[in-house]
């Protein structure tokens, strides 16, 4: 079992890069080793901001959100069902590949 996952980043300028992410970091911290700086995180990754929205293809593979992340999705206009909160991900085994898209500011 391999303990990295290909991670597949487009960025709110359509420009999209690919990138080895490491298993049991959050997602929030590999955008950031990934060079990705379109996400501010203004509230540290503590899910009170929002400001770290993605939309995350996982093909079933993440845990759904939790009560705190899932209520501070709701508030985001530009929310569909891939929404999530890039610092309330963990990267668990089983993950070969990651899409994920910067979401609009907002």
């Amino acid at each position: 079992m391999t303990n990295t996952f290909r991670l597949h980043v487009t960025g709110r300028d359509a420009k999209s890069r690919e990138s080895d992410g490491r298993i049991g970091g959050s997602l929030l911290e590999l955008l950031r080793d990934a060079g990705v700086e379109e996400i501010s995180a203004m509230c540290g990754g503590n899910c009170s901001c929002a400001t770290c929205h993605v939309y995350v293809e996982a093909e079933g593979l993440l845990p759904e959100p939790c009560i705190d992340e899932s209520e501070m999705l709701d508030t985001l206009l530009q929310q569909t069902p891939l929404s999530r909160l890039a610092c309330q991900v963990t990267i668990a085994a089983g993950i070969d590949c990651l899409r994920v898209e910067v979401a609009p500011e907002e």
